[in-house]
C-alpha cells in the first residue's frame, strides 16, 4: 500500500508544502512543492489570519497542481523561538502476562504520562520526545520495544509552545480546508532531513536561520536534546542595510541577496554596485565594500545571541560535531566562515539528501524544514499526535476539576 503524506512549513517570507508517497519499498517519494510569498507573519506567529490563509492557500494548490494530489492533512512546523523545553520522566507498568515484551502501546503511555507537567495556563505541550529509556533496573535503553520487564521509564524532552500561537496558527490551516496530523518543532525537522547519525550521536547543533527567526535544536546521543531561538533573524540583515543606506526595504532585500557578503575582508573596496533609494535623486553608486560591513556586524550578532542560548544550556562544550546552518540567511557568501570564526567550531551548510523526486532547485537549506516535515512523518510512528495530545490534555483538565469538586463537595 503507498502512504501519501504532506507538510507545511509557514515562514515569515515564504510559504512551504511538500507532498511525498512512501512507495512499497518504504522510501520516501516527493510528489510535488507548493510555495508561495509569506504574508501576515512575524517572528513565527499570525499577526493577519486572513493574509496568512491566503498563502497557504496559495502554496498548497501549487503543490496540489504540481502532485496530482489532494492534501486534506499536513504535519505543521512551528518556529522555535515560541518554544520551552522542559525535562522530565513518565513511567509505564508492563503487564507480566504480555508474551511480546514492551509494545508500542507502552511506550505511548509512557510519553503520555511524561507530557503531564505543570505548565502556565496560556501554554501547552506541542511535543513530548524521548532522550533514553529504562527498562527495570537497566538504564541507557535506546528502543525499549520488544524488551522484557515490568516497568518502563522514559527520560523525555516535553516542549510547550504559547497556546494563542499554537491555536492561530492551526487556524489559519483548518480555515484553508486542512487538518493538522501534528505539530514538530521547525529545527528538529530540519535536522531530520541535514544532519548525519553520526553527528546526531557526537553532538551538534541545528542552527536555523530564517527571515523572521534563527531556529536551535541540540542533538546528542542519537536523539533531540533540547531547542531554542531568537528572533534576530535575516529580516534585521535587510532592515540595517535600508535604514544606513537610506533605501526601501524591498530594495535593500534584493540588493543582499544580489550583492551582500559578510566577509568584508574578502570584497575589494574598489568594487562598487548601483543602488536605489528615496527621492527624486535617490539612484546612486556605494562601495560593496561598505554593503559586506554592515552585513558583517549584524551577521556576528545573529550567531552570538543564537549560541548564548545554547551556552545557557550547559552543553556548549558537548558539540564535537560543531553547527549545521540551514535557512536561506545562511546561504549569504561567507556566512560559514563567519560563523566558524565566531563559535569557533567546525560549521557546515546542511545540504539536503539526494531525496527520490526531490529536484536540485529545492534541495537549498531553505527548504530543510519542509522536506524534514516529511521524513520526520516517515520516521517517527511513536511521536505522540496532535490530536491525541490535545485530547490527553483536555482529559487531564477534566480530571483535575472532577477531582476538585469531590473535595469541595461534603461527602454522603
Amino acid at each position: 500500500m503507498v502512504d501519501v503524506i504532506a507538510s507545511l512549513d509557514i515562514g515569515t517570507t515564504k510559504v512551504c508544502a511538500m507532498v511525498a508517497e512512501i512507495d512499497t519499498e518504504d522510501s520516501l517519494v516527493i510528489l510535488g512543492v507548493g510555495e508561495a510569498p509569506a504574508r501576515g507573519m512575524r517572528h513565527g506567529a499570525v499577526v493577519n489570519v486572513t493574509e496568512v490563509i491566503a498563502s497557504i492557500r496559495e502554496a498548497v494548490a501549487q503543490a496540489e497542481r504540481a502532485s496530482n494530489v489532494r492534501i486534506a492533512n499536513v504535519y505543521l512546523g512551528l518556529s522555535a523561538v515560541h518554544v520551552e523545553t522542559i525535562a522530565s520522566r513518565g513511567t509505564a507498568t508492563i503487564s507480566p502476562r504480555s508474551s511480546r515484551g514492551i509494545t508500542m502501546q507502552d511506550v505511548q503511555r509512557a510519553l503520555e504520562t511524561a507530557s503531564v507537567v505543570r505548565l502556565p495556563p496560556n501554554r501547552e505541550v506541542v511535543q513530548t520526545l524521548p532522550r533514553t529509556y529504562k527498562v527495570d533496573d537497566q538504564e541507557g535503553v535506546r528502543d525499549p520495544l520488544g524488551m522484557e520487564g515490568f516497568r518502563l521509564e522514559v527520560d523525555a524532552l516535553v516542549l510547550s509552545a504559547p497556546t494563542v500561537t499554537v491555536q492561530n496558527l492551526v487556524k489559519c490551516v483548518r480555515a484553508s480546508g486542512i487538518e493538522v496530523d501534528d505539530l514538530v518543532v521547525e529545527p528538529i525537522a530540519a535536522g531530520q532531513a541535514v544532519l548525519t547519525e553520526e553527528e546526531r550521536e557526537l553532538g551538534v547543533v541545528v542552527m536555523d536561520v530564517g527571515c523572521g527567526t534563527t531556529d536551535l535544536a541540540i542533538f546528542m546521543e542519537g536523539r533531540p536534546w533540547y531547542v531554542a531561538g531568537t528572533q534576530v533573524a535575516g529580516h534585521y540583515l535587510t532592515q540595517d542595510v535600508a535604514i544606513t543606506l537610506r533605501m526601501p526595504m524591498g530594495d535593500a532585500e534584493d540588493l543582499k541577496i544580489r550583492y551582500g557578503h559578510v566577509q568584508p575582508q574578502w570584497v575589494s573596496e574598489d568594487e562598487t554596485v548601483t543602488i536605489g533609494g528615496f527621492g527624486e535623486d535617490g539612484r546612486r553608486v556605494i562601495s560593496r565594500h561598505l554593503l559586506a560591513e554592515i552585513l558583517q556586524a549584524r551577521a556576528e550578532e545573529i550567531l552570538e545571541l543564537a549560541w548564548q542560548e545554547v551556552k545557557a544550556t550547559g552543553y556548549d562544550a558537548l558539540l564535537p560535531a560543531g553547527v549545521v546552518l540551514t535557512g536561506g540567511s545562511a546561504l549569504l557568501p561567507g556566512f560559514r566562515d563567519l560563523a566558524r570564526d565566531v563559535l569557533q567550531l567546525p560549521v557546515r551548510i546542511g545540504r539536503l539528501p539526494a531525496v527520490k523526486g526531490l529536484d536540485e532547485e529545492h534541495r537549498s537549506p531553505a527548504y530543510a524544514a519542509a522536506l524534514g516535515l516529511l521524513m520526520w512523518a516517515h520516521k517517527h510512528p511513536t511521536q505522540l499526535g496532535f490530536e491525541e495530545r490535545a485530547q490527553h490534555e483536555t482529559d487531564s483538565t477534566w480530571a483535575r476539576v472532577v477531582e476538585w469538586l469531590k473535595r469541595l463537595l461534603p461527602m454522603g
